[in-house]
């Protein structure tokens, strides 16, 4: 792995402060949908980053107040699904964000509210899996959504009902990882091949957690952190391989992250796995950044975020790790960095 240094770049401020909000990028300018604000209360507020101005804009309010919507762009479109609205319950809305119009336009309903909704993009059409209802029963839905024509196709259930759980592409295929049914830990891991319309078990997730991240690293699937279950066992430092491209694949357990932690960002920045933020075992929000090389089985401490995080947004551009908003020491925030990697001349 090439050396080099890991710098944090600070950016302008939100207008909103938010934690649980949901962020996109669209032609290098960065959107985030939604939230709670410091009283717990979802929000509607939307606002992109202009990253040529280096300016923070309003955008036109969602019509459903809620936070942690699932969201995708298609083409011109944002589409935000589901998510936890104003009566801390599931709803049930679909709103489409024309970016050349400038507006939100209400969609056909889910068939029913759900928050937890993990999704993905695929051939312009959105696949949206899982989800947990308003009566805390975790679904075991796939179903792909076509923006166009505002119709949503039932695909194939997955053997496990679960929300919460993380979603990849990987090579024509899509993996289903983790999760939560009820307020326990899922450690189911499935496949479903494109190709044949079928679903596959895959080995479980080893160990047992809630609030880990997962993170796609070439055709690797990495499970770090979380908080151990039962609770009072505290943090989990788990760092957890699947290499979906090894013939009889198995998980390899990793050496252990050097921070016990859970709801942090999570990235790939100069060839490495990056966790930073999160929650420690103080019960405080975290500025500890950790960077683990797949190839050598390592951790290393790199430079601090420049604030304290957990329950942020995170998304990766121009292979830098942008972490917005979420929980600071202070309360809900409203910063945003990036973390980029410069190689060694």
């Amino acid at each position: 792995m090439a050396s080099g240094t890991y710098t944090w770049e600070t950016m302008k401020k939100m207008h909103n402060p938010r934690v649980f909000a949901t962020p996109l990028v669209y032609e290098g300018n960065i959107f985030v949908i939604g939230g709670c604000d410091q009283l717990g209360a979802p929000l509607d507020t939307f606002e992109y980053y202009e990253t040529a101005k280096r300016k923070w804009h309003n955008l036109p309010n969602m019509e459903t107040k809620r936070a942690a919507p699932a969201a995708q762009i298609v083409g011109d479109k944002i589409v935000a699904i589901g998510g936890v609205g104003e009566t801390q319950a599931p709803v049930d809305a679909v709103e489409v964000y024309d970016i050349k119009a400038k507006k939100w336009f209400k969609k056909e309903s889910l068939t029913e509210p759900l928050q937890g909704v993990s999704s993905i993009v695929k051939d312009n059409q959105i696949l949206v899996m899982g989800g947990m209802s308003d009566d805390s029963n975790p679904k075991d839905h796939l179903w792909s959504y076509d923006v166009e024509n505002n119709k949503w196709k039932a695909l194939p259930s997955m053997p496990t009902p679960r929300y919460a759980s993380a979603a990849f592409e990987i090579n024509n295929k899509l993996y289903v990882i983790g999760g939560r049914q009820g307020k326990l830990p899922c450690l189911a891991f499935e496949v479903f091949d494109f190709a044949t319309s079928k679903w596959t078990q895959l080995p479980d997730i080893p160990s047992k957690r809630v609030f880990p991240n997962y993170v796609k690293a070439g055709t690797c699937i990495v499970s770090v952190g979380g908080l151990k279950q039962p609770a009072f066992e505290g943090f989990s430092q788990a760092c957890e391989v699947f290499d979906t491209a090894a013939e009889n694949a198995q998980w390899k357990i990793g050496t252990n992250m050097p921070t016990k932690r859970g709801d942090f960002a999570i990235g790939v920045v100069g060839g490495k796995v990056i966790c930073a933020g999160g929650l420690g075992s103080q019960g405080k929000p975290l500025q500890t950044v950790e960077a683990y090389d797949l190839g050598s089985d390592t951790w290393t401490e790199i430079k601090s975020s420049p604030t304290t995080h957990c329950s942020c947004a995170f998304t990766m551009h121009n292979d830098r790790l942008f972490v917005i908003g979420g929980l600071s020491l202070g309360g809900p925030s409203s910063s945003m960095e990036a973390l980029s990697f410069k190689p060694d001349r």
